[in-house]
């Protein structure tokens, strides 16, 4: 039991109650941080600690289905303005986690009505264009981005490979909207980006137009899907650093868009084998393993250099990477991987919340410590829905996966 656990179990989730739980996180991460204490791995975790820390992250994110009339997965809990609306992008593939952990518990019809409710409200929410609008769903006025748009689309493809019907239509509007946005160089129009720019991170957007041209035998969607990748890896430079691989101009790169960008790559590896693509993931992996090895913890972002351009962890890239590193380990077998891959998510997993206080119970926060820049004082879906992905393929790896 968490210290702050006594305090915590009796706080309701009102507005001054939340500020009561804010202070209690914010002493206890402040408290962390004088303490200098890393956040690395423990031998000591107890034998079932990872697969409570995984049963916990799917309880959570159906909390955040509930929490909506399941009218979409909520952006997440935040310690000052409580649950937050619906978010399309990331509603999309927390769908292909629902389904892979019910594939581990016997099939959990529960969790696949769920993965079917959240694709079906999907469809309610997308453009007519084909895209899947920008930010939380009371955003006004809409407006479609690419990103978004391939993260649903994963979900309607993870959907159908579960046997799941009813977003054939759906899936190929999404494709034809990425289709029809590419340019010639490989980047995506300006209108349909998120701050106007092109990303790198939208390597995971090709991964999902790739994922459809294979299952559709469409030609033009994956030379499109090629076309960008091909892009993004000619702005990566000799030291694994990749340029335009931002949210916004005039910032750094954050572990979360650098592993957004190589499980883009590494993926369409897996369905393409050009080798461009792993080599891309390996060098930009050799450089923040070496950052791993010899640091208390990964920082949230780095400059051109791979120098700490931040303080604190966004345990989101954190979880991420980790979960890279053991894909990468099951592509390529070099354990090298498999050692940063567990520890990356030893690092994120202990700082889920696991107290007994139920909007943040099993939840991952934003940042370490909970204030940092990165998603500040709230739990993001997305964290804990990759920390869920990420301890799922840890037991791959270790070959603990129930059967």
């Amino acid at each position: 039991m968490s210290a702050l656990d006594p305090m915590l179990a009796a706080v309701r989730t009102g507005r001054l109650s939340r500020l009561t739980a804010l202070s209690a996180l914010v002493a206890r991460d402040a408290a962390r941080e004088a303490a200098g204490r890393v956040i690395g791995f423990d031998a000591s975790l107890q034998a079932d600690f990872h697969q409570a820390a995984l049963d916990d992250a799917i309880a959570w994110l159906c909390r955040t289905h509930d929490v909506t009339d399941r009218q979409g997965s909520s952006k997440g809990f935040s310690l000052v303005h409580g649950w937050l609306p619906a978010y399309p992008e990331t509603t999309g593939y927390v769908i292909g986690t629902l389904l892979a952990y019910a594939r581990r518990r016997g099939g959990r019809p529960d969790l696949v009505e769920r993965a079917r409710q959240m694709g079906e409200w999907e469809q309610r929410v997308q453009g007519v264009d084909g895209g899947i609008m920008e930010g939380h769903v009371r955003t006004l006025p809409r407006r479609p981005i690419v990103f978004n748009t391939g993260m649903v689309l994963h979900g309607w493809l993870d959907l159908a490979d579960a046997g799941i019907d009813g977003h054939h239509a759906a899936a190929g509007r999404a494709a034809h909207f990425l289709v029809a946005h590419l340019r010639a160089d490989g980047t995506w129009a300006p209108e349909v980006e998120y701050s106007g720019i092109p990303h790198t991170y939208n390597a995971r957007v090709a991964w999902a137009l790739l994922r459809w041209a294979r299952q559709e035998g469409d030609k033009r969607a994956e030379a499109v899907a090629r076309r960008q990748l091909d892009w993004v890896v000619a702005r990566q430079r000799a030291n694994g650093w990749f340029d335009d691989c931002v949210f916004k101009p005039g910032t750094h790169p954050t572990t979360h868009s650098i592993a957004y960008t190589l499980r883009g790559l590494l993926e369409s590896f897996v369905l393409a084998e050009e080798q461009a693509w792993l080599q891309a993931v390996e060098r930009a992996s050799e450089a923040l393993v070496r950052k791993l090895e010899v640091l208390p913890r990964l920082v949230a972002a780095y400059d051109d250099e791979w120098r700490p351009a931040a303080g604190h962890a966004c345990l989101t890239g954190t979880v991420q990477l980790g979960g890279v590193w053991l894909r990468l380990y099951a592509v390529t077998r070099d354990p090298r991987w498999l050692n940063a891959g567990l520890k990356a998510v030893d690092q994120a997993a202990r700082r889920q919340e696991r107290g007994s206080w139920r909007p943040i119970r099993g939840a991952l926060a934003g940042s370490s410590p909970v204030w940092g820049r990165y998603a500040p004082l709230q739990y993001p879906n997305w964290a804990t829905k990759f920390l869920a992905d990420a301890l799922m393929l840890r037991d791959d790896a270790l070959g603990e996966a129930p059967v």
